[in-house]
């Protein structure tokens, strides 16, 4: 009986070593290593985007290989969900609000209402220990400029940041009648063209909207956008760069002389019909021939952009110099979203869209020899067969995922172009007040009450639909009425703070 119990008092203790041992090792697999158990099984994220054009066919087969090297490099499988980019703000709050699969999104000039609202995920940690890729890439400024309350809650797109508003025309169309665009500065150059290729194709819109609603993207609006620092959200915003008085954008003379002009451009007949409320995309309508022109923010390769998306050839024109604020950078920032379930995958995979270069150039271009091949001149194009009419893989968005910097160059382009971006990165005029960022979370209320005045007139007033010595002082007073002043007067409150916090 003793032996028997000896017996047994041996077993629990080599038990016990076995599974002191195991522990052990699972312990000391910490950091961003991964056990044996999660290698059998990768972390699954979704990883959302909106898509400005078709849905690309061969989306799935791009996604594959992309899985290749991210469960092979950080052990993380991704599924690609496009949304369609004409309503991507409000699809993706109903997919936060719905509790829906969602890892990683850009946000598309909502950051800072989302981190207010508390719908994004606090990074500060989360970069740190698995982020340096993104730290090293971007820099401690450009990380200011997506910060609230000194926590991180999103990164920039690694891109150039010195963009400017632009004139984006056909050049095809501009060469048939003898036109330039190489000395358009102003708005009543533009109007010239206008006239001229208006009456030899009057079944072609002059200018089409880039979304619902948004020809001139006044405010926040295109052609005021290097003019101004909205401080997030056009509610207040400072005029020009010089000091740190917030206005009230929508009683400026700047405003009220674009939506003037565009009012003008409208009875003109230049301005595409409906655009008000038509929900295709600036790409699929001039794609199908069925626009002239349109306002595109951007810097060098903007129109080998537009030309390689819709099978025509565009020539830009820039109409502003740069100036970076806080806006510039968290107007399309890279974020996790509070409902992600596993953020720590997230972040994992959000950087590597920022150092490893095969899998940028897979979101940009897809498959290389399916979908694109390399030219003697170290660009890229498509391969022998292949246009922007039938590719697999036509998304054409290379300015909205991860490092831009570090992919290809598509033909057409000087191949420095992204080196040239980097550059003008460093020398661009900075906003005096980059790094700062609103918490509207105490004027919600107004915040909301004004978004929904500010959706009921800006369409109108920005297609040159309705008639602006008329709506322009509603719209203003209907602006006041629901507690713009209110907001100003708070965010000048927190800026006046973060100025004698930051700029003594």
């Amino acid at each position: 009986m003793k032996k028997r119990f000896k017996l047994i008092a041996i077993l629990v203790i080599l038990v016990a070593t076995i599974l002191s041992g195991c522990s052990g090792a699972s312990k000391s697999s910490g950091g961003n290593k991964e056990t044996s158990s999660s290698k059998d099984q990768p972390d699954e994220i979704t990883y959302a985007f909106p898509a400005f054009g078709n849905i690309p066919k061969d989306l799935k087969q791009v996604e594959d290989e992309i899985n290749k090297i991210s469960v092979k490099e950080i052990n993380v499988r991704v599924n690609l969900k496009p949304v369609n980019g004409g309503n991507w703000n409000q699809q993706v709050t109903l997919m936060i609000s719905g509790g829906e699969d969602l890892d990683l999104m850009p946000t598309l000039g909502q950051f800072s209402t989302m981190a207010s609202k508390k719908q994004l995920a606090d990074i500060t940690d989360l970069l740190q220990k698995y982020g340096q890729g993104i730290k090293s890439t971007l820099g401690d400024d450009f990380l200011r400029g997506t910060t609230l309350d000194g926590k991180l809650y999103g990164v920039t797109l690694g891109n150039g940041k010195a963009a400017v508003p632009n004139i984006v025309m056909r050049k095809d169309i501009l060469d048939k009648y003898g036109l330039s665009i190489d000395n358009v500065k102003t708005l009543d150059d533009i109007a010239k063209i206008y006239e001229v290729v208006s009456k030899n194709e009057p079944e072609m819109a002059m200018l089409v909207p880039q979304a619902t609603g948004n020809v001139s993207m006044a405010p926040g609006s295109l052609l005021m956008q290097s003019k101004y620092d909205n401080l997030g959200d056009n509610f207040g915003v400072l005029l020009g760069n010089d000091n740190y008085k917030v206005v009230n954008v929508y009683e400026s003379d700047e405003y009220k002389d674009i939506i003037k002009t565009m009012w003008e451009w409208n009875k003109e007949g230049y301005i595409m019909k409906g655009a008000a409320t038509s929900t295709e995309t600036a790409v699929n309508l001039l794609k199908a021939g069925k626009g002239f022109s349109q306002f595109s923010n951007g810097e060098a390769g903007l129109d080998a952009q537009l030309s390689r998306n819709t099978g025509h050839p565009f020539v830009a024109k820039k109409l502003q110099d740069p100036n970076i604020t806080s806006g510039t950078l968290n107007g399309l920032t890279w974020v996790i979203p509070v409902t992600s379930k596993n953020p720590e995958a997230a972040m994992k995979f959000l950087n590597l869209t920022y150092t490893n270069a095969d899998v940028i150039n897979l979101l940009d271009w897809g498959i290389e020899g399916k979908h694109y091949v390399e030219k003697s001149d170290g660009t890229i194009g498509y391969p022998e067969g292949v246009d922007a009419n039938n590719t697999g893989y036509g998304l054409g968005q290379d300015w909205l995922f991860g490092n831009q910097l570090i992919a290809h160059v598509w033909e057409g382009n000087d191949p420095n172009n992204y080196k040239i971006l980097g550059e003008n990165n460093k020398t661009a005029p900075i906003s005096n007040a980059l790094g700062f960022t609103f918490d509207s979370s105490k004027v919600k209320t107004e915040i909301a009450s004004v978004t929904n005045v500010a959706n009921q007139y800006q369409p109108g007033l920005d297609t040159g639909s309705v008639d602006p010595d008329k709506n322009l002082p509603e719209f203003i007073s209907r602006l006041k009425a629901a507690g713009i002043d209110k907001i100003i007067e708070e965010k000048q409150k927190q800026l006046d703070a973060w100025v004698d916090e930051n700029k003594k």
